[in-house]
């Protein structure tokens, strides 16, 4: 028993030694620090800047693929259709797998995304390995805490919206802020979701109204980008927008839009530039509530468990 005790001992301090070491690292990070908006759009902007260009190919590339795993589904056909049901939910099902794997690669490459502006600024040696490595083990876990988070989404929104409009709106943003949360904690911290979602509860309300007002900022300044950008995307169909509202028949054109190859390619290079923006925020507001705290990486293993008397040499006679 006391060889035993002495082994738990050791491997408990080696682990805290190592999670501490690795939290330095992260509160080295450059996104670490933010105290007001002012220091938090520095932030971002320096880091947007210094690591704009993987930040940009990993944006582009998911939106090239998901903008080419969605050109397969003809959205056209559900408005001929829209007359029979049946006919309706035929086509629907077979737009499922489509979308399914859409959903799959946005999936994987937003936590990539993520995983890269954490793991991008120690410039360490084995920075691919450490990459792929978060990416995979957080991929599982992100998603049930994801799945639950929007449950609630919905819920409190439609709530809210019920109400009042403004209820609402608080609703989504606050659940929003907390969604936030997730990826960074479940990188940095714990694959446990439920542990990940309680996490992320309790780092929004550290700093709550701070925290949803950078949100809100944020997200806004999103809307009008993307506002911009969908004009400048649509500049060479212009003539087909102007047709369609002409010709309220051939308005259908539109819908196919989306699969059109210069449409595609023009959208995946304009809408990665603010791709980068949400994952940034994220881990900007995630080592901003965080602070000082020393995480120890938590997992669900049990067949390890180390209790407080085991740290402890064993009373005499009873070893």
């Amino acid at each position: 028993m006391r060889y035993l005790t002495d082994f738990f001992y050791s491997f408990t301090l080696t682990l805290q030694i190592t999670n501490n070491a690795a939290m330095n690292n992260y509160q080295n990070h450059p996104l670490a620090g933010a105290v007001d908006i002012d220091s938090a759009f520095n932030k971002m902007w320096y880091f947007y800047k210094k690591y704009f260009l993987g930040l940009y190919i990993i944006s582009v590339i998911s939106a090239l693929l998901t903008s080419l795993f969605t050109a397969g589904i003809d959205i056209a056909s559900l408005q001929d259709a829209s007359t029979d049901p049946a006919l309706m939910l035929e086509k629907m099902k077979g737009m499922a797998g489509p979308y399914a794997l859409t959903m799959l690669v946005s999936l994987v490459l937003g936590v990539l995304l993520h995983a890269w502006v954490l793991e991008k600024p120690s410039g360490e040696q084995g920075f691919i390995s450490s990459l792929t490595r978060k990416t995979l083990t957080a991929l599982v876990p992100y998603l049930a805490a994801i799945i639950i988070l929007l449950i609630l989404t919905i819920l409190l929104t439609s709530v809210g919206l019920v109400l009042l409009v403004l209820p609402g709106l608080f609703a989504l943003f606050y659940m929003l802020t907390v969604i936030l949360f997730v990826m960074p904690v479940t990188l940095v911290e714990t694959r446990n979701p439920m542990e990940a979602v309680s996490r992320s509860f309790k780092l929004t309300h550290r700093n709550f109204w701070a925290n949803m007002g950078w949100v809100v900022v944020v997200f806004l300044i999103i809307i009008v980008a993307s506002v911009l950008i969908g004009a400048l995307v649509m500049l060479p169909f212009t003539g087909s927008l102007i047709s369609s509202i002409a010709n309220p028949e051939a308005a259908s054109s539109l819908l196919e839009m989306h699969r059109n190859p210069l449409f595609i390619v023009l959208n995946a290079l304009l809408s990665g530039l603010i791709t980068p923006v949400m994952p940034i925020l994220a881990f900007l507001l995630y080592f901003r509530n965080k602070g000082d705290e020393v995480t120890v990486e938590v997992t669900t293993d049990d067949n390890y468990k180390v209790k407080v008397e085991d740290l402890y040499p064993p009373a005499p006679g009873k070893e």
